[in-house]
């Protein structure tokens, strides 16, 4: 893949990939167990009827999917990059740093346990569950006088992740009838996902991508290394706090809203950094369009590989990310040889 070196190449770069995402969500309103034209769309648009069952869908069921997708893939491509950087880690992503696993367990408990059913509601306790296991995280990554290391982040996560996946375990276990309510949870989906379950967190989603953004700059000194990043006067504290509250934000909202889905953030910032390098003033943008194509493309492929049933999404990303995944690890192992 040819790295884009000069300013130019990379604006070029951007519109393409805008292109290609606006093809992508019109492929997410057309294609899946029954097909649609354009005239179909432009028919919806602009003379919608209530009654004609093309429009109901494409409205009710289509453009709801294509929304989620675009803001969740962007969110956890961005979530992805951020968890990178903090733990200095090509294969750092918010599944390790125990963000996933707190969400499934907070949904585990209130719909098992509590038996709540109303999707829009689980949303703010998956939401929660993220914030309690990042908590937890820093919590432990900060006990000892030297304070937080990237080090002692990834091995808190490592720990608050087996904790709240064998907690998981253990109510499962206990409430097995209870596995099917949660399973497509588990394995990650936007198929039943309304509008108003992304709408109660796509304001945070949104500003928290706009936030991340602006801090370009500062991320590629914070990148140099804490050191250095202190000795320029940057506030390492305070810029190691803000960014993982970002990602909390992101990765946490995004789960909230469609279930364990993972290797996003672990293939997409790689791929971001193959086109445009390492500075996060461009990495950050081809981030979040990078991450809306592919799991647009996910979705839509959900829908196409064996209608009419559909796989879930955390399957199809799972196999196009493991591949990645060892190849990343191949190939880190390689260098450090």
């Amino acid at each position: 893949m040819v790295q884009l070196n000069h300013s130019k190449g990379k604006i070029l770069g951007l519109f393409l990939l805008v292109i290609l995402l606006f093809i992508c969500m019109l492929s997410s309103l057309m294609f899946g167990h029954t097909h649609y034209k354009l005239a179909d769309l432009y028919s919806m648009v602009t003379s919608f009827n209530e009654h004609d069952l093309t429009h109901i869908v494409i409205w009710k069921e289509r453009f709801p999917r294509m929304v989620i997708a675009v803001v969740t893939g962007a969110s956890l491509a961005v979530a992805g990059m951020i968890s990178q950087l903090l733990t200095r880690n090509p294969l750092g992503s918010p599944s390790v740093l125990g963000i996933n696993s707190g969400s499934i367990f907070f949904i585990v408990i209130f719909v098992v346990l509590f038996k709540v059913s109303d999707l829009n509601i689980i949303v703010y306790f998956a939401f929660l569950g993220a914030i309690v296991a990042a908590i937890l995280v820093y919590l432990l990554g900060s006990v000892n006088y030297s304070g937080t290391t990237s080090v002692k982040i990834i091995l808190a996560g490592i720990a608050v992740n087996a904790m709240f996946v064998s907690f998981t375990q253990i109510i499962l276990l206990m409430n097995q009838k209870g596995m099917n309510d949660v399973l497509f949870w588990m394995a990650g989906t936007i198929s039943g996902r309304t509008l108003e379950m992304i709408l109660a967190v796509m304001p945070l989603l949104l500003f928290s991508m706009i936030v991340t953004c602006f801090l370009g700059r500062s991320m590629d000194i914070y990148a140099s290394g804490e050191s250095i990043a202190k000795g320029l006067g940057q506030k390492v504290m305070v810029m190691k706090l803000a960014l993982l509250i970002l990602m909390v934000v992101l990765a946490g909202g995004s789960l909230a809203v469609i279930g364990n889905v993972g290797f996003v953030g672990l293939i997409i910032p790689h791929i971001a950094k193959t086109l445009v390098g390492n500075g996060y003033v461009w990495l950050t943008p081809y981030s979040i369009l990078l991450g809306s194509i592919f799991l647009l493309v996910a979705d839509i492929c959900t829908r196409l590989i064996n209608p009419p049933a559909e796989i879930p999404l955390g399957v199809i990303t799972a196999f196009i990310g493991a591949p990645f995944f060892i190849y990343i690890a191949f190939k880190g192992g390689r260098m450090r040889g």
